[in-house]
């Protein structure tokens, strides 16, 4: 279960310029602090480096009046317990950024059950996302970061986030999925430009932000083959049409959940902000039909 908490901030001098409202770490340095105040072994907890960190953050500055709202998605209970409990208490009536005191204005809470993304999504063949901030991906495999959303970064990064949510429930195989998405899916156009963000470290970090469409290919035929042959089983055109709509169905039922967990690197300091806009499902034509059966046991 995920908890959404949204805070209408106003400022106490009734000014918010551009210069001086918080960045994303900011807000995430205020939640620290807030639940180190009422549970303070939970906050050694989130820093262990080994997990997914449990939480999202995102903020929105208005333009048209004095305010921000402060969004803060967490997927652990224990976090929205401890705050939650301590906003009923009212004690929480000011939020304290860097210099500035905000007054809470209101506060909206929404319980999110993931799975419902699941339930609700459909096997999408084209999409759009849009990087409202950068987003980049750390990786093993260099000292430098991919700073440009490819699909496979994408997919593998929300895959996990989504393991430690539903708790061994509708788990995803992540090598799986990465690798079918490696051999359906591909970026077909893209406006994009790198940009830079402070979170707190002497460097600001560097990454993509704009927007980027992405393609599913057909059936990728020599994919299947080669699975089949590892499973030891039979090919089935049934089963390989299957396979490809529950894969495309998990493409959105991610991209869902990546519009409240952000995605990439630093989530926690509203890095990776993203909107998903499918703009086609598979249909028939996208499938295999049962001719297809003896020309794939020939390759």
């Amino acid at each position: 279960m995920m908890i959404k908490l949204k805070f209408e901030l106003c400022p106490q001098d009734g000014r918010i310029k551009p210069y001086d409202h918080p960045y994303g770490y900011v807000f995430r340095g205020v939640i620290m602090k807030w639940l180190h105040e009422i549970k303070p072994e939970l906050v050694h907890e989130l820093h262990l480096h080994e997990k997914v960190r449990p939480y999202s953050i995102n903020y929105i500055v208005s333009k048209k009046m004095p305010m921000l709202t402060f969004v803060l998605v967490a997927y652990q209970d224990d976090i929205s317990d401890a705050l939650i409990n301590d906003l009923i208490s009212g004690e929480k009536s000011k939020l304290t950024f860097g210099q500035k005191d905000y007054h809470v204005s209101s506060i909206q809470f929404e319980r999110i059950n993931p799975k419902r993304f699941l339930v609700d999504s459909k096997p999408v063949s084209r999409f759009r996302l849009n990087f409202l901030r950068p987003v980049y991906f750390n990786t093993s495999m260099g000292d430098f970061p991919v700073r440009f959303p490819i699909p496979v970064m994408i997919f593998g990064n929300l895959a996990r986030i989504w393991n430690q949510i539903v708790l061994n429930e509708s788990e995803i195989d992540v090598s799986e999925l990465q690798n079918w998405v490696n051999a359906h899916v591909f970026v077909s156009s893209y406006k994009m430009r790198t940009a830079s963000s402070n979170i707190g470290k002497p460097k600001p970090v560097v990454g993509g932000l704009g927007n980027a469409s992405y393609s599913v290919s057909k059936i990728n035929r020599k994919y299947y083959v080669h699975l089949l042959k590892e499973m030891d089983r039979t090919y089935d055109y049934e089963f390989v049409n299957e396979d490809y709509l529950d894969k495309c169905r998990w493409l959105e039922t991610l991209c869902a959940l990546g519009e409240l967990t952000n995605v990439g690197a630093n989530r926690t300091a509203a890095m990776g902000v993203m909107r998903y806009y499918p703009k086609r499902h598979v249909s028939q034509h996208d499938l295999l039909s049962k001719h297809h059966e003896v020309v794939l046991k020939d390759n």
